[in-house]
Formats: C-alpha cells, sequence, structure tokens
C-alpha cells in the first residue's frame, strides 16, 4: 500500500487551506490560502463618510513558501 499524495489540487471547487501546487515562478511550494489579506488603494470619486482610500480585503489565493519568490496568485473574493 502507497504513501497518500500530499494534498494537490484537481479542480477550483476542491480547494482547502494547505493545498499545494507548484511556482511557476521559482518551482517551489504554492500553499492555497482561503482568506489571504490584500491592501488596496485607490482613489475615490466622492468621500461618503467614513470611507478612505486604503482598504483591506480578503481573497482567496496561491502563495509561495519561498521567502525570496513573493509569488502571488489571487483568485478573487471568497
Amino acid at each position: 500500500m502507497s504513501n497518500p499524495a500530499p494534498a494537490t489540487v484537481s479542480s477550483q471547487r476542491a480547494l482547502t487551506d494547505g493545498a499545494t501546487k507548484r511556482c511557476p515562478q521559482c518551482h517551489a511550494t504554492l500553499e492555497f490560502r482561503s482568506h489571504y489579506p490584500i491592501l488596496t488603494v485607490g482613489v475615490m470619486l466622492e468621500r461618503t463618510g467614513s470611507e478612505t482610500g486604503d482598504r483591506m480585503r480578503y481573497e482567496r489565493a496561491w502563495v509561495c513558501r519561498n521567502g525570496r519568490c513573493d509569488y502571488r496568485e489571487l483568485l478573487g473574493d471568497a
């Protein structure tokens, strides 16, 4: 009996935190995160109360584990 393979992805619907695949940039390991923080900086045309141009949002993303690579592949809102 063989050892089970690490959590790899076969479809977008099967994505869970910790799933892995190969980084296209450095060939290290990408890890899937369902709640990856993204700082957005935008120009607002109108100011409406407490809103500001900078804000934090969270998206699903593949993130390279290699600190020197810094590759990220955003998949959009969860």
